[in-house]
């Protein structure tokens, strides 16, 4: 039986960090989403989220077990090594595509999630590399909109995270709803 305990947990930092991004990109002017703004507020979140305990300690159903433990850690390594590599072979030039490309690794990365947040983060994966491709595909739509869309698909994915009730997946078929 596998159990998504920390869904709200993630919820919250879905929230945050799509805020940030809406906040970074409004704010990007040639940077397109200003880099200290997501670096200082990626910082702060994820101590103040993921760090501290009382955040967890208020939302999580319970601990996650070792395996999710480990899939979370190898889909953030993941993450990292993908967004460097965007950096070290797109550089700096064209800020447009070295975002959107950031943006596809992201949503990759959420697909590693799925073993520890359940299904919703399959639709958030998918959905987040749709709107980084879309941007790839039509250079002429300004690149904010594009950040826009992102940092929405994250809040509205966290805030529906933060309203699941404890989520138990009995074997392959079926999930259950813990009140």
């Amino acid at each position: 039986m596998v159990e998504y305990n920390t869904q709200r947990t993630c919820g919250v930092w879905l929230v945050y960090i799509g805020s940030i991004i809406i906040f970074a990109a409004l704010l990007g002017r040639e940077f397109l989403i200003q880099p200290y703004i997501l670096g200082f507020g990626f910082f702060i979140g994820y101590i103040a989220i993921f760090s501290f305990p009382y955040v967890n300690r208020k939302l999580a159903y319970g601990k996650s077990s070792k395996f999710q433990d480990r899939m979370d850690n190898l889909s953030v390594l993941v993450n990292v090594i993908l967004c460097t590599l965007c950096g070290l072979l797109i550089g700096f030039s064209d800020l447009r595509l070295l975002w959107l490309c950031i943006f596809l690794a992201v949503g990759f990365h959420f697909f590693g999630f799925y073993f520890s947040q359940g299904k919703v983060m399959l639709w958030l994966a998918a959905l987040t590399m749709i709107n980084a491709a879309a941007g790839l595909l039509f250079a002429s739509i300004p690149f904010l909109i594009f950040a826009l869309i992102d940092g929405l698909i994250k809040i509205v994915f966290g805030v529906k995270m933060l309203q699941m009730k404890q989520q138990v997946k009995k074997n392959k078929a079926d999930t259950v709803s813990i009140s």
